[in-house]
């Protein structure tokens, strides 16, 4: 059976590196390969119809997020600046604030035209209002009705006295006292009176009292009719003051109906409320200092007036690009904040604050899909909005607290947005068969893969990309030798000899902890050593669980033998990853076979330490024995298969073929070469497919024989489809070189068996059986044996 040679295992890239170090060479700063995902991801953005955003699949470490925001940011300079976003407060519902949608630069424009006739106004007031005219002008409408009411309790009081009685006003009404002979009396010479003449007084009192009555009316109509009267010239002093503020902003504004309707609300409310805003522009003066700044904050009239710019795109040169790397419900949507004062919870229009879909309106969105996925409610609001076009700052409710709040409900934005959502192949499949609305939303997907061809342009951009990490972190120059181990690791980690690892932040660690060895050592360049020791390095930080297994295989308490034949045992590998790396370890399989009629008898799957996926496997070696030997002969038997002294379970079927060939031998009698490790799958017909992790296997493997003495007998069956994945260490390649170890790729059970027992196979000649001396002869022979048996039995 042909082996593989140590040039079948060489990987060489020298032809590739005609430079001495990187600071030969250009940088490039990119994804490599990919570019069915690039171009998808270019058509995404320029398809700008409702439900074309796009959901990017890959893996973290890529390089995928930076690579889609240089996209969308030269995509984004092709498109002009949207408009700005303004609220403004609403007169006639105050609790639901207007939204205003102005040219990019506008909206800072009207809130500043607006704080310009606010200033204007308070100072025009000020001036008008404080001065000695207006007080004189005031004074005369109401001297003028003082003096009608003087001139009316004259003539009262002449009237009284004709009836012999005193009137006296004060602040709590007008009274009146008895005159007699020329003199006001007190009550004390009053009562001194004689009966006759204080009948008469009392007389001729109910007819005062009513006189009186009809005169307090008039007072206080007259009284009214000068408050409406100073009203009323007050309103004109301030329609005119308003006017001349803001008829320049009226006719400047003309075109826009919200704002008009804005400004003829505020000369309404101005003129409604001008004697409340004279008083409260100053505030308070009294009490403590803190107090007094206290209620100066309440006094706050003139912010119904102001604009609040919710967003500003004046200094966007194109549309904006915004990552949300920290997507809270507010930092998405906005919020209405709040303030306290004096124990109370105080907000209007000017507290709406924005969130990044109001800063992405009029261009892109870029998202994490599981930052989304974590809370439902965001998940359902962000859909929302998506799917309405438009957005709402919700304040009646905190989503933090769960606390019911009474607030705004400001009128939507309308939002018009491309949403780019970052995340998993699992995430997004789950969210196309579980969410009708995600399918709807986003039509569009790119596939970043998590490994790309090898060919000379994905090598020389990988290249180029290992000069960037270089230059940009200012390390060491790498030398052409390191750059291949480099590439060489990235080949690795891509599991196949033909392909790179699309994970540029793997390769970028190792290069940057290249360096760092380089340079501890006091050198000037990065040699591949240097290379070797980071990747080494890697691998020991999380080789705890490795090491201790490999102890423990050395101390006899796992069993494993790479000497000896044995029947019904073999060496199995199977892979465990610890972190970000793998390690190959063995495992020792075996099978007993015995007269029954059970079949293959999977004891993990028994006592439910077996996955779906292997308890299969097991099932298909039934099928493979029943095809192979069952055809003439009743199968009689049982076979038991255990993984030894493994306890955490084990799923996959890439043991199926090592566990065949564990039963065929207990069946032949034939024993197992121990030397030799097995992985691979195998299908109903005998067939070997092929299985992952085939480098770390082999590497955990090689590890044992050399700690337990290599040989030269020592090796491993592998699948030959997996012949290209094999990415092995220089160690390994020598000792293949030198004979110490072996690589044996089979196709089928047949080859496998051979090389395992040194026994031929067999093949089946029609009407005579297996040929003699074959493993299929035997197997057969004792397979005929158990069926003639169990009709004894059962006779």
């Amino acid at each position: 059976m042909k082996e593989l040679s140590y040039e079948d295992l060489l990987l060489d890239y020298s032809k590739n590196l005609n430079f001495k170090t990187t600071n030969d060479i250009n940088e490039y700063n990119g994804i490599v390969g990919q570019k069915g995902a690039l171009d998808t991801v270019k058509k995404a953005m320029q398809i700008t119809y409702k439900g074309f955003n796009l959901f990017v699949c890959g893996q973290v470490g890529m390089g995928k997020t930076p690579y889609v925001l240089s996209i969308v940011n030269e995509l984004a300079k092709q498109k002009q600046a949207p408009n700005d976003i303004c609220y403004i407060h609403n007169f006639e519902s105050p609790n639901e604030p207007v939204a205003l949608s102005l040219p990019a630069g506008k909206g800072r424009e009207f809130a500043e035209d607006m704080n310009r006739f606010l200033n204007s106004f308070k100072t025009d007031i000020a001036n008008i209002f404080g001065s000695e005219n207006f007080e004189k002008e005031k004074n005369v409408i109401v001297s003028k009705y003082e003096n009608m009411k003087n001139e009316m309790m004259r003539k009262f009081d002449e009237y009284t006295s004709s009836l012999g009685f005193k009137v006296k006003t004060a602040t709590d009404g007008i009274y009146f006292s008895p005159i007699h002979e020329g003199n006001v009396l007190n009550e004390e010479q009053f009562n001194a009176l004689s009966d006759e003449i204080k009948k008469e007084f009392e007389e001729k009192s109910p007819k005062i009292q009513e006189d009186t009555m009809r005169l307090m009316k008039d007072i206080e109509a007259l009284e009214k009719e000068c408050t409406s009267k100073v009203s009323e010239w007050l309103n004109n002093m301030t329609s005119f003051v308003v006017s001349k503020n803001l008829n320049n902003l009226k006719l400047k504004y003309k075109g826009n109906l919200k704002i008009q309707n804005y400004l003829y609300g505020i000369q309404n409310d101005i003129i409604k409320n001008i004697e409340h805003l004279k008083a409260t522009d100053k505030g308070p003066t009294s009490g403590s200092p803190a107090m007094v700044q206290q209620m100066r904050n309440q006094y706050r009239p003139w912010e119904t007036y102001k604009v609040n710019l919710l967003v500003n795109n004046e200094k966007q040169d194109h549309a904006p690009v915004v990552v949300c790397s920290n997507p809270t419900y507010y930092d998405l949507f906005g919020k209405l904040e709040y303030e306290n004062q004096m124990g109370c919870l105080r907000t209007n229009h000017n507290m709406l604050k924005a969130g990044d879909i109001h800063k992405a309106n009029g261009g892109y969105l870029l998202v994490h899909a599981r930052d989304l996925l974590i809370n439902m409610t965001l998940w359902e609001a962000f859909k929302r909005v998506i799917r309405n076009g438009e957005i709402v700052i919700d304040s009646s409710r905190d989503m933090a607290t769960g606390v019911t709040m009474v607030g705004l409900k400001p009128e939507p934005v309308k939002i018009d947005m491309q949403v780019v959502l970052f995340g998993s192949e699992m995430v997004y499949q789950q969210l196309y068969a579980m969410d009708p609305d995600f399918r709807r939303l986003f039509k569009m997907k790119a596939d970043f893969e998590d490994s790309i061809p090898r060919n000379e342009e994905t090598v020389r951009r990988n290249v180029e990309y290992i000069a960037y990490v270089v230059k940009k972190n200012k390390l060491l120059p790498f030398k052409a030798s390191a750059v291949e181990k480099i590439l060489v690791f990235s080949s690795k980690e891509a599991g196949d000899k033909e392909k790179f690892t699309a994970m540029q932040m793997e390769v970028t660690d190792i290069v940057i902890e290249s360096a760092y060895i380089a340079k501890n050592r006091g050198a000037t360049k990065v040699e591949a050593e240097d290379v070797e020791e980071a990747i080494s390095s890697k691998s020991r930080r999380y080789g705890k669980y490795n090491e201790n297994l490999r102890q423990m295989i050395e101390k006899g308490a796992i069993m494993i033998d790479t000497k000896g034949e044995v029947v019904g045992r073999i060496n199995g590998l199977t892979v465990m990853p610890m972190g970000e790396v793998s390690y190959g370890k063995p495992v020792r399989i075996t099978a007993n076979t015995y007269l029954g009629k059970s079949g293959v008898v999977n004891i993990e799957r028994e006592v439910s330490l077996s996955g779906t996926t292997h308890s299969k496997g097991v099932m298909i070696l039934s099928a493979f024995l029943g095809e192979k030997f069952g055809q003439d002969i009743p199968l009689c038997f049982n076979a038991s298969i255990c993984f030894e002294q493994l306890y955490n379970g084990v799923d996959g079927d890439s043991a199926s073929s090592t566990e065949l060939y564990a039963i065929l031998s207990s069946l032949s009698g034939i024993p197992i070469r121990q030397s030799i490790a097995v992985t691979g799958s195998v299908n109903q017909k005998g067939d070997i497919q092929p299985i992952g992790g085939a480098t770390q296997k082999i590497e955990g493997y090689f590890e044992i024989c050399k700690m337990q003495g290599l040989t030269g007998e020592q090796g491993v069956i592998i699948p030959v489809q997996n012949v290209n994945n094999l990415v092995l260490s220089d160690e390994i390649k020598q000792a293949v070189k030198n004979g110490k170890f072996h690589i044996y790729p089979v196709a089928t059970i047949d080859e496998g068996i051979e090389i395992l027992t040194g026994v031929k196979a067999g093949k089946y000649i029609e009407g005579s059986g297996f040929e003699e001396n074959t493993v299929y002869a035997k197997v057969y022979e004792k397979l005929k044996q158990y069926a003639i048996t169990s009709q004894k039995f059962e006779k």
